[in-house]
């Protein structure tokens, strides 16, 4: 099996960061543009320690961040102290791979560490293969909002339901 390296992103990485967002942009269910997310938003989450990066040798392949922010907190959730989870993604020449599953094992394994009781995101209805992950590695899909003129599964998962050292189903 190949390993790869996963570790918190830092500021020599937004370049090749800010290509693989803009390798997203018209994809199926892809609601990033031009603007966003940006030089800026990937600053603030470094900054923020909750930018994660995969690498395959040296290049980054996948991107996620994960980390305490309160663009959801008014919608209903179970979690008592969570993390959001936005912006995974991962190049196109390595989609449907399982590198979706790999960086987002190793962020719940890193959350968990820092503290949190759960992860909670809102996933666009129109993302197929971002619902087909989130489902694939034991998120519950919790309710529905819209923001920014889009549609929104809220997904959330709870540590306290995974046994200790237990994964999520893969």
């Amino acid at each position: 099996m190949r390993s790869y390296n996963f570790s918190l992103a830092c500021h020599d990485d937004i370049p090749e960061i800010l290509d693989l967002y803009h390798s997203q942009i018209g994809t199926p269910g892809c609601a990033w543009n031009v603007y966003y997310p940006n030089n800026e938003t990937a600053k603030s989450d470094i900054e923020n320690e909750s930018l994660y990066i995969l690498k395959d040798d040296d290049k980054i392949i996948a991107v996620a961040t994960a980390g305490r922010e309160s663009e959801l907190d008014n919608l209903q959730w179970a979690l008592k102290n969570p993390c959001e989870l936005s912006r995974l993604a991962v190049i196109p020449t390595m989609k449907q791979q399982g590198i979706g599953t790999i960086i987002l094992q190793n962020v719940i394994d890193s959350v968990k560490a820092r503290g949190f009781d759960g992860i909670r995101m809102a996933v666009s209805k129109s993302n197929a293969a971002a619902l087909a992950l989130y489902d694939k590695n034991g998120f519950a899909k919790c309710g529905e909002t819209s923001m920014y003129d889009i549609d929104f599964y809220c997904y959330q998962m709870e540590f306290s339901r995974l046994n200790e050292g237990q994964q999520p189903p893969s």
